[in-house]
């Protein structure tokens, strides 16, 4: 029997909804995520669970990027509110973005690259301004990290940077960003493609003004 519209969110919800219980910060993005898209667009539901599901099938997908993907997920949904008459545009985008997003190699080849700038594997070019940005971060809130908790910190922020052009830009303009998306997949060189969005980085940093 085919499955309604209706009965396809309805079942994405309860999906949703019981992933969530499995972790407290990762459930949290999941809950935030599913929240906002439940506000602006049911239809997305089943698009948000299928992308879920697919990041849940590899027990090696960092949990902190699945949390990042779907931060910035709520945060585009988000635009519909803030900007209204671009609402449909903004869906549309939105939903095809995460259909482009919700393939495996791709994902798994995003998670390579993340783990790899993590490692310290592939260099950042502005690397001791992500560092003091984290110090500063750290002695402001009383933090008393030491030097390899703050370099962790300082790559995983410049790692999102750069990961965050692809993803953002998937889901605010897909047609643009598809290629970018392609081209992560394809290439056999990560730490060449991170010196091509280190050096275009200004070019392909999503903006709003321009997507809407």
């Amino acid at each position: 029997m085919v499955k309604t519209l209706d009965e396809k969110i309805e079942e994405a919800k309860r999906k949703i909804i019981t992933t969530e219980s499995k972790y407290e910060d990762y459930a949290t993005a999941i809950r935030h995520a599913y929240e906002q898209i439940r506000e602006v667009d049911q239809e997305s539901i089943p698009l948000l669970w299928n992308l879920i599901k697919t990041m849940e099938k590899f027990s090696t997908f960092d949990i902190e990027l699945k949390e990042f993907i779907l931060s910035n997920i709520r945060k585009v949904a988000s635009y519909v509110e803030l900007y209204p008459y671009f609402k449909e545009r903004i869906i549309q985008n939105l939903r095809r973005g995460i259909e482009i997003l919700t393939n495996e190699e791709g994902l798994l080849k995003m998670n390579e690259l993340y783990s790899l700038i993590l490692d310290g594997k592939i260099p950042l070019q502005n690397f001791d301004k992500y560092l003091k940005e984290v110090h500063d971060w750290a002695y402001r809130n009383n933090l008393k990290w030491d030097q390899e908790t703050k370099i962790k910190y300082a790559r995983q922020k410049g790692a999102y940077e750069y990961i965050g052009v692809i993803i953002k830009g998937l889901l605010m303009d897909p047609t643009k960003y598809e290629p970018l998306y392609k081209q992560l997949i394809e290439t056999y060189d990560l730490e060449k493609f991170v010196e091509h969005l280190q050096k275009e980085y200004e070019k392909l940093i999503p903006k709003k003004d321009v997507t809407f």
